[in-house]
C-alpha cells in the first residue's frame, strides 16, 4: 500500500483541527451556558394545589434552591386533569433551565388512562432527579373482620364482589394500587371512587365503605386514633414513622409495590450542562437533614438520584402500570 501525499496528510489534519476546535468550542459553550444560568427567577411547577406532598416538597426546597442559584425560585401550583395541565405548560416552555416541573405519578400513567394526552412524558422532557416516594396504607374500617392482609383477601374472597373499596378517583393511586392488589391476589371487590382522598377517607371512617388505599399522610392520624385500622404499608419497606405496620410485599405478595412518587423534569432541548447543575443542586437540598425530617413526617422517602436513573425509572413506571391499567380496562375520559 502506498503511503498519503504530503497534502493529503496536511488536509488530515486540517480537518482533525477543525474538528477538535469544534469539540471545544461547543465545550466551551456548554460550560458558558452552565456559568450565565439562572439569569432570573427560576419557575417551579407543581402539579398538584397547595398543601398536598408535592406542594410541601416543593416550599421547602425554594429557600434552599433560592440561596444555592442566586435567583428567587417561584412555585406555581398548576392542579388539574391529573397533572397533564402542568406537563403541558412545561413542555411548551422554553428549555433554558428557568422552568422545570415536579411531578408525580400520573405524568406517566396518563398515556394508559387516557385517550388523548397533550405530551409525551419521555420525548417531551429531559430527567433532572426523581426526588421522593410516598407510599400508601392499605386501611379498613374497624369492623371489617381482618387483622392482616392475608385476613382480608379470605374475607374478600368468601364474599366475591361484596366489599366496597374507596378511592381518590378514578385512575388515582389508590385505584391502581387495589387493582393490582386483585390481580395479585385473585380477589374481586368493587371499586367507589370519590372526588378526592378526604371524601374518600371520610366514607371509609363512617363505615359506608370498607378499605382504602389511602396515601400515608392522611391515613396515619386516623390510623392512630383507631377510626381506621392499618393492614399494610404498599411501599417495598416499611415506614421508618410506623415500623409496625407490615409491608403488602411481605404479607404474601412479594412482587406488590406502589409508590406515589415525585420527580423533577425539564423540557426535553434543556443544556445538558444545566440539566447537571439542576440535578447536583436539588439532590444536595434532598439531602438536609432538616428537609428530610420534615418530609418523613409525611410518611415520605427521600430518593434523589441521577438524571439517567430517574429516565430509567420513568420508562419502568409506563410499562408497569400500562400493562395493570390495560389488563383492568381502565379508561378515563
Amino acid at each position: 500500500m502506498k503511503g498519503l501525499s504530503p497534502s493529503t496528510t496536511r488536509a488530515g489534519r486540517a480537518w482533525v483541527a477543525v474538528g477538535t476546535s469544534f469539540v471545544l468550542s461547543g465545550s466551551a459553550a456548554a460550560h458558558a451556558q452552565a456559568q450565565a444560568w439562572p439569569s432570573r427567577p427560576i419557575r417551579m411547577i407543581v402539579a398538584s394545589p397547595p398543601a398536598g406532598p408535592s406542594d410541601i416538597l416543593a416550599r421547602l426546597l425554594g429557600p434552599q434552591l433560592t440561596l444555592a442559584w442566586g435567583q428567587t425560585v417561584l412555585i406555581d401550583n398548576r392542579a388539574g386533569a391529573n397533572g397533564m395541565i402542568a406537563a403541558e405548560l412545561t413542555a411548551k416552555s422554553d428549555p433554558d433551565g428557568h422552568t422545570i416541573l415536579l411531578a408525580n405519578a400520573g405524568f406517566v400513567i396518563n398515556t394508559s388512562l387516557y385517550k388523548k394526552v397533550p405530551y409525551d412524558p419521555l420525548r417531551e422532557f429531559v430527567p433532572i432527579s426523581l426526588a421522593m416516594s410516598v407510599p400508601n396504607i392499605l386501611v379498613v374500617h374497624p369492623s371489617v373482620p381482618a387483622r392482616s392482609v392475608a385476613e382480608l383477601v379470605a374475607y374478600a374472597k368468601a364474599k366475591p364482589g361484596q366489599l366496597a373499596v374507596a378511592s381518590a378517583g378514578s385512575g388515582s393511586s389508590g385505584h391502581l394500587a387495589l387493582e393490582l392488589f386483585q390481580q395479585l391476589s385473585g380477589v374481586s371487590m368493587i371499586h367507589v371512587p370519590f372526588k378526592g382522598g378526604g371524601p374518600a377517607l371520610a366514607d371509609v371512617m363512617a363505615g359506608q365503605t370498607q378499605a382504602l388505599f389511602s396515601i400515608a399522610v392522611a391515613a396515619m392520624p386516623q390510623i392512630r386514633a383507631g377510626r381506621v385500622r392499618a393492614l399494610g404499608v404498599t411501599s417495598a419497606k416499611r415506614l421508618a414513622s410506623a415500623s409496625e405496620i407490615p409491608t403488602v410485599a411481605e404479607s404474601g405478595f412479594p412482587n406488590y409495590e406502589v409508590n406515589g412518587w415525585f420527580g423533577f423534569v425539564a423540557p426535553v432541548k434543556t443544556p445538558r450542562s444545566i440539566v447537571a447543575r439542576l440535578n447536583t443542586d436539588i439532590v444536595r437540598a434532598l439531602r438536609l437533614p432538616e428537609l428530610q425530617d420534615r418530609l418523613a413526617e409525611q410518611g415520605a422517602e427521600i430518593i434523589g438520584g441521577t438524571p439517567e436513573a430517574f429516565g430509567a425509572y420513568l420508562k419502568s413506571e409506563q410499562a408497569k402500570w400500562e400493562k395493570v391499567i390495560r389488563q383492568a380496562g381502565i379508561k378515563v375520559e
